[in-house]
């Protein structure tokens, strides 16, 4: 598999991976404005979020229909959705896209749900890789916690309930993530996951995300407008 820029797409896709709770999503949105403060074009695409099948998901969620091969093919189904017509279009156009998850998503949790390996990157062979792969590693209990904070109640898939792996919740969900931790780890050396510590503050890591993005894509590409100096550091 090849990144976009080696298969000679002008734009670049930079991806954010994490368990739940970890972070990823508030710091690729300080990410995003970020780079359009500098006049930078910048598009924004987050997992399951295609209208083609974002119903029908969710009533298979809340009716606890899915089953690990159902669910993988739905989250297939919005990601072939979304690359097609809007992550290539825009790269094709020279904009950098920001991804909240990406394939390995789906290699991590398919995978632990018991979905063969091979058959899951087989659905998403279709893919490019992105060019640069953020993994936000946080310690389990610091996940949870952040989940928590804004709501009272793990939500059932997220705790890996369907898999019986316990029927408390909060051991659930340690036990769940856990092993797509795991899934994880095992693939950040093969697709070169760039890690950031994601239990220290918010802003410590987003310095050290702009600081990679910056060093690794020649961000003067991709601007609109001239970007203001005092916006760049």
């Amino acid at each position: 598999m090849k990144t976009f820029a080696e298969l000679g797409f002008p734009g670049r896709l930079i991806a954010v991976e994490g368990l739940d709770g970890s972070g990823k999503s508030t710091q690729i949105y300080l990410l995003k404005r970020w780079l359009e403060l500098q006049g930078a074009k910048v598009f924004f695409t987050e997992w399951n979020s295609s209208t083609l099948v974002k119903n029908a998901t969710s009533k298979g969620k809340k009716r606890e229909l899915l089953t690990p091969t159902t669910f993988s093919l739905i989250h297939a189904t919005d990601f072939a959705d979304r690359y097609e017509r809007q992550l290539v279009p825009l790269l094709r156009a020279g904009y950098i896209v920001l991804c909240d998850r990406y394939i390995f998503t789906a290699f991590a949790r398919d995978t632990v749900r018991g979905c063969p390996a091979e058959w899951v990157r087989g659905i998403y062979n279709f893919a490019a890789l992105p060019d640069l792969v953020f993994f936000f590693k946080a310690r389990l209990e610091v996940s949870l916690q952040r989940i928590l904070e804004g709501r009272p109640a793990l939500k059932y898939f997220e705790a890996g309930m369907d898999l019986n792996l316990s029927q408390d919740p909060y051991e659930s969900f340690r036990i769940f993530q856990g092993q797509i931790l795991e899934q994880y780890l095992g693939m950040s050396t093969e697709f070169k996951f760039l890690v950031i510590d994601a239990n220290q503050p918010v802003e410590a890591q987003q310095s050290v995300v702009r600081q990679l993005v910056a060093a690794k894509v020649d961000l003067a590409r991709f601007y609109f407008r001239q970007p203001d100096p005092a916006l760049v550091h």
